[in-house]
């Protein structure tokens, strides 16, 4: 609350938040983000959009302490809000931890809030999973792991956007902002969590996996290993000429 009230104006202080909660860094694609939320007035009218920038108190105004590259992001989200006009419509603020952001990412919830990850590419995709298992419905890359998690077949649990396209982006973000498709995304969201992403979903996943590989019959005998590997005494020494016909004879006979 207090971020909103030193950075946001005063009359758009209860709307939602688009919320990017990824590390700075370049490939996360921040400003991507910001560019998209500037091509779209009528997102600026439904939402504002605030950035996690963790151990910072006045990210927007004073960031020359973080690290060279994170300063450079900074400095063109900076720029891009003074040369659109988004003063008032942008936050930046820090939480300390996961359990502040989840606790923040419930009480945005309330308010309709959003989850945005629109990085270049995501391996695996953990931060849109934590933000929907909080609520948050979520606007994520579909480069990468999102592209699995965000769908089964034809069902769909987040808004999956080119990251280069930065309106695609507005159009995920905004198609949000609608009562209706956030509902249908909120619950989604916290259903696909909860059914296949919780540490209990995915020791069962792993305890499934062993249980069938035990099941499966035998489809080739293992080579012997000679009795001088589990009791290397001289009475079990064994030639290197009698180890390259044990464990290479085979390949010699390929090769031929």
């Amino acid at each position: 609350e207090t971020a909103l009230a030193r950075d946001v104006a005063a009359e758009r202080r209860e709307l939602p938040l688009i919320v990017a909660a990824s590390r700075l860094d370049p490939k996360k694609n921040h400003v991507g983000l910001v560019r998209a939320f500037a091509l779209s007035p009528e997102l600026q009218i439904r939402a504002n959009l605030a950035i996690v920038v963790r151990g910072l108190d006045d990210p927007l105004h004073n960031y020359q302490a973080l690290e060279p590259d994170e300063r450079a992001i900074m400095a063109q989200i900076s720029a891009l809000i003074t040369e659109r006009s988004l003063w008032g419509k942008v936050t930046a603020f820090s939480l300390a931890g996961q359990a502040e952001l989840a606790a923040a990412y419930r009480v945005l919830a309330k308010r309709r809030s959003i989850f945005a990850l629109t990085a270049l590419y995501e391996p695996f995709g953990l931060a849109p999973l934590e933000a929907m298992s909080c609520g948050l419905p979520a606007v994520v890359t579909r480069n990468g792991g999102p592209a699995e998690s965000m769908r089964e077949g034809k069902r769909e649990f987040g808004v999956l956007v080119d990251p280069a396209n930065p309106r695609e982006i507005a159009r995920g973000l905004l198609h949000l902002t609608s009562e209706t498709a956030w509902r249908r995304f909120h619950e989604a969201g916290m259903e696909r969590v909860s059914r296949r992403y919780t540490w209990e979903q995915t020791a069962t996943g792993y305890l499934d996996v062993i249980a069938e590989v035990l099941e499966r019959p035998s489809v080739t005998k293992g080579l012997p290993i000679p009795a001088y590997f589990s009791a290397p005494r001289s009475e079990n020494e064994i030639p290197l000429s009698d180890l390259a016909a044990l464990y290479f004879a085979g390949q010699d006979a390929a090769s031929s």
